[in-house]
């Protein structure tokens, strides 16, 4: 049954839907117990796996998932992160005429007829308003759920990297009040950095062609001269566009790098101990990671659903990477 309820005591069962490489699965370590993980690319797929071993993880293509097969995971909640192309504000903004909807839509189907007790989505800020919006808000009401929406950025909770984005949580239980934030005092960017490897530094540092073109247009920080900079948002194309990808950092000696996919993670809120297959390139590092969700974003939003999330630790005092003023 979609809606089959907790032994007292037990963790909530959740499904995560559009998975990605773990976003979720992050945030609810600990809090929940995921029982099933679901993604049309199998490169976040196995980057999953990878890292969550016994969740399940599996590549699908939502749209055509067999309804028996999603309820036969007797979630408890649904965690959806459905593509946000079609509502980006750099795409063609199709809303639902975007195939890439399509399974958003199944979804909103079944959830209709016979939805779990808890349902929570993440998309881009360009999502509140659109059509696809109308369809979730129509249909979680008519089905009887508590509904919560905000818009929420790290920054918000002290970590120095921006990726607002939209939220909702909705019960058929009642929701619990998310907390109100106090005014920000803003980690150190240099607090994320890790000191790359030579073999790090061969692949990050940008060639000198590259700035003498593309510079003006990018945003490159000396935090040894603006240790307060926060970086821009991170991304799928970081790595591959110069320009309005993401942040870069000059180094003591001139040089510009990249920030580290391991410095990315750290301000995603991912855990030292989450990596990638060895095999998987840098460029698919960088895309998969500019895909997944704020981590700090995502255990605040989902404290009102799981009451134990309600008292996890803010970012401040959580990274333990060396700190360096200057890489």
């Amino acid at each position: 049954m979609s809606d089959a309820a907790s032994t007292p005591g037990a963790p909530l069962r959740c499904l995560e839907l559009f998975c990605g490489i773990g976003g979720f699965a992050a945030a609810v370590q600990g809090h929940a117990s995921v029982v099933g993980a679901l993604d049309l690319s199998g490169h976040a797929i196995e980057v999953y796996r990878h890292n969550f071993s016994d969740h399940g993880a599996r590549q699908a293509h939502l749209e055509h998932l067999d309804e028996a097969e999603i309820f036969g995971y007797e979630a408890e909640l649904w965690w959806m992160s459905p593509p946000c192309q079609p509502y980006t504000t750099r795409g063609a903004q199709r809303d639902l005429e975007d195939h890439r909807a399509r399974s958003l839509v199944r979804l909103m189907e079944l959830i209709g007829r016979h939805g779990p007790r808890h349902v929570a989505m993440e998309n881009v800020p360009g999502f509140r308003g659109s059509d696809a919006h109308a369809l979730v808000l129509s249909t979680l009401n008519e089905a009887g759920y508590a509904v919560a929406e905000r818009l929420l950025c790290p920054t918000e909770l002290g970590v120095p990297a921006q990726r607002e984005r939209y939220y909702l949580v909705a019960s058929r239980d009642g929701l619990l009040p998310w907390r109100a934030l106090p005014t920000p005092v803003m980690r150190p960017l240099a607090d994320f950095l890790i000191k790359p490897t030579d073999e790090e530094l061969l692949d990050v540092v940008v060639p000198a062609e590259v700035i003498a073109k593309h510079g003006p247009g990018m945003r490159i920080f000396d935090l040894r001269e603006e240790p307060g900079r926060i970086a821009n948002t991170f991304t799928g194309a970081y790595g591959k566009t110069w320009q309005a990808a993401g942040a870069y950092l000059r180094m003591a000696d001139g040089r510009v790098r990249r920030f580290t996919p391991r410095e990315m993670l750290g301000l995603m809120g991912f855990g030292a101990d989450f990596g990638f297959p060895a095999h998987v390139s840098l460029r698919q590092r960088y895309k998969l990671i500019g895909n997944s969700l704020s981590v700090w974003a995502m255990r605040e939003v989902l404290s009102a659903l799981i009451p134990s999330m309600s008292g996890a630790k803010t970012p401040l005092g959580l990274c333990s990477h060396e700190t360096l003023t200057a890489q």
